[in-house]
This record gives structure tokens, sequence and C-alpha cells, in this order.
């Protein structure tokens, strides 16, 4: 998932490479750049549609990527499908818009879920649609619907009118999905796609501001989090933590985990304990009701266990 971003160092450093591997990047890379310049084609198309039926879409994750980078760093980042997110009282009218030009609903929550969501595909593209009603894990924000419309702008792709959102609220809403609708923190794993997108957003020319950032984050759980995977940029890549940030021990203790686990895979195992740190801000942000003395539960239930032990046994696309 993350092959084409090492096109610049692939060629900058061409002779010192194998002649194999120089050609299996720059293969990936072209190929790459030739499919997201057809997604690029399928997100206008898409929006025109919705604008069409009176709707202006909001853009999220690689379609946020997709519309805002240059035609030159499109093809860095690999992505599966586009994801748009439209008012609730808007999604009838958004899957009827979209199934006029051929798409048509290849999976639909059932309702149960706290997130709903429809992925819609056709056969003549390279990606899937999926359309949301709102923000993955909106639970970490720390903003009213109105606070968050001052982070939406903006913006034309072609003829088409959309929303992306703010820096910071890209990289919460990336945050939020890695972390805990893919259980990231539970199970120690790392997003290297994501982990990459992150990255830019930091460095990007007036990028992201790490204390609005920070001043969006609700609850210690959600804040544990976020600190956990900007920490790890910071380990990983030339970034700078903030001086009047300071380090706190559950975030180093989660970065500890996950580059250990990183280079012994085997040991994950054995540190899935290390999630039990923020069981109890897990439960208050659940809401659910504290325990009484006679019933402290500082430990998940064994169904909950399981589930986390058989996604480490998982392995799942672009993480480690």
């Amino acid at each position: 998932m993350t092959t084409p971003s090492l096109i610049a160092c692939v060629r900058s450093h061409r002779a010192a490479l194998p002649k194999d591997v120089v050609s299996y990047v720059e293969e990936l890379h072209d190929r790459n750049a030739i499919r997201n310049e057809r997604l690029n084609t399928q997100l206008e198309e898409a929006i025109l549609t919705l604008n069409d039926a009176g709707i202006t879409p909001l853009l999220i994750k690689g379609a946020a990527m997709l519309a805002t980078s240059p035609p030159s760093a499109r093809a860095l980042r690999l992505m599966c499908d586009l994801d748009l997110i439209v008012y609730p009282d808007e999604m009838d009218a958004a899957k009827q818009a979209l199934a006029s030009i051929g798409y048509h609903v290849d999976h639909e929550s059932d309702g149960q879920q706290a997130k709903w969501y429809a992925d819609l595909k056709r056969p003549c593209d390279v990606g899937m649609i999926d359309l949301h009603q709102g923000f993955p894990d909106r639970s970490c924000f720390n903003q009213t619907p109105d606070d968050l419309r001052s982070h939406l702008h903006p913006i034309r792709i072609g003829t088409a009118n959309a929303l992306v959102p703010s820096l910071e609220l890209r990289a919460l809403v990336l945050l939020g999905h890695d972390q805990f609708q893919d259980y990231d923190y539970w199970t120690g794993s790392i997003d290297l796609r994501h982990l990459l997108d992150l990255r830019d957003l930091l460095t990007a020319p007036n990028g992201m501001q790490w204390d609005k950032l920070m001043a969006m984050v609700s609850g210690t759980l959600a804040r544990n989090a976020v600190e956990t995977r900007l920490l790890l940029l910071t380990t990983l890549f030339d970034i700078q933590w903030p001086t009047h940030h300071p380090k706190r021990l559950v975030p180093r203790l989660q970065v500890w985990r996950q580059l250990l686990q990183a280079r012994i895979p085997l040991i994950r195992y054995f540190l899935l304990p290390m999630g039990f740190l923020d069981y109890r801000h897990h439960r208050a942000r659940a809401g659910l009701p504290a325990p009484d003395e006679r019933d402290r539960r500082y430990f998940p239930k064994l169904s909950t266990l399981y589930f986390l032990i058989s996604l480490s046994h998982k392995y799942r696309t672009g993480k480690i």
C-alpha cells in the first residue's frame, strides 16, 4: 500500500539499487498514476451528479487527498475507495442520484451499528464509493456540529463543488478511523499508509497545527490515542514534538509497544494487556456505568479479549 511513495528514493539512488527493484517500484508508481487519474475522473463525475441533486458532499480520507493534491503527487498513494459524507436526510437522494449513473449498492450497514454507511460500485470503475452520513468515530471530536462546520472548506474539482475538512480535522478523521474503528490502539498495530498521510499533513506548507488538533480531541482515551500516533511520527520521521506539550506516560508506553511488535511480531499477543491501561477510559467514553466496589472491571470481557486476539492473528493490508 505504500510502495508508490518510494519513487523519490528509488530515483535518487537508482545506481545503488538492484534493477528489478527499480523497475518494480517505477512500474507500480506509473500504473498507480493512471489508476488515480481514473479515480479523480470518477470522483468529479460522482460529485457533479450529487450537485445536480442539490447535494454538496464532504470528502474525507483518500478522496480529500485526491482532491487537494497536485497531479504530480497523486500517484504516491494507493487507495481502495472514495469516501464521501452527506447529511442523513440526503442519503436516499444521494443513493438515487448515484444509481442514475450506474452505481449499485454492494454492501450497506444493517442499522444495528453505530455508524451507517453504504458501499457503491460500478463495473467500469477502479474503486468503490463509500457513502457515509457522519464522521468515523465521532466521539473523538470535542466539537459541536456548528464547530465542525468552521473546519469545512469549499473546493472545486473540475466543474463540481464539494467540501474538504481542515488539515486538523482530516488528521483527526484518520486517527479515529485507525485507532478505534480498526482497533489499532488496542492491538498495537501501525497503519503505514495513514502514518505517511499524517506526516504529509504535518509537513505541508501552512501545515496542520498541533494546538488546534489537540483542542478538538475529546476525552482522555482519545487524547492518549492521538498522542500515541503523533509521538510515533516524531520517533520515525524528522518531525519535532512541540516543547510545550509534555510526553505523557501512556502514549510513550504504547509507542514502545508498537515499535517492539513491529520488530518482533510474535510478541504482540503477550503485549495485548497493555491496552488495559486505558480500559476504564474506554468505559467512560462508551457511557458505561461505573462499577461499584464489588464489581470493578479493570479488564475486558473474555469475548472482547478473544476478539482482539483474533485480530492480532490476522494479516491486515497496510498494517504492521
